[in-house]
């Protein structure tokens, strides 16, 4: 059987986006067992929420129109930081500053995210240790779902980014 909705040819696709939760993986890792070779595979991570941030949004695709020629460039993918078009792609115009795009937000994809501070329980803790903590990013339904205090299990997977007041110091 096929959907008529989604078989009429009138029919418009739109770009949808999916967030998936992903619970009970059989093995939950403490925060102290995190290693190099978890980074970028999925994960659950056991431990005690600390500190959690306000709720912030997060610029997910964005479409920028040129300042110049008025051209919109679409579906620019943010991974991690603002990402501007460098050059237009109208070959008459000559805009090849970032600073020359402005956001379409009404037809961009934004996000809420939230970031907590997890510590490791405290039964996992070497005697004479101190204990180990990480931050963690939430986004979408899972914002505001834990607060200072609550043991969690998180789920997903482990990126590295590097600490930008360390590098401004060297």
């Amino acid at each position: 059987d096929t959907n008529p909705d989604l078989a009429d040819d009138s029919f418009k696709q739109e770009k949808v986006t999916y967030f998936v939760a992903v619970h009970n993986l059989p093995n939950i890792l403490p925060v102290r067992r995190l290693r190099t070779d978890q980074i970028g595979r999925l994960a659950s991570v056991t431990g005690t929420v600390t500190r959690t941030s306000d709720v912030r949004p997060e610029l997910l695709v964005g479409s920028f129109r040129c300042n110049k020629c008025g051209l919109l460039a679409e579906h620019i993918q943010q991974q991690y930081h603002y990402t501007r078009p460098t050059l237009c792609r109208n070959p008459r115009c000559q805009n090849q500053s970032p600073k020359e795009f402005s956001l379409e937000s009404a037809i961009s994809e934004s996000v809420d995210w939230q970031k907590l501070r997890e510590q490791e329980n405290s039964d996992e803790i070497p005697p004479g240790s101190m204990p180990r903590s990480l931050d963690v990013i939430v986004r979408n339904e899972m914002v505001e779902r834990a607060k200072a205090g609550d043991q969690c299990v998180f789920t997903g997977t482990l990126v590295v980014i590097p600490d930008g007041s360390a590098l401004a110091r060297a």
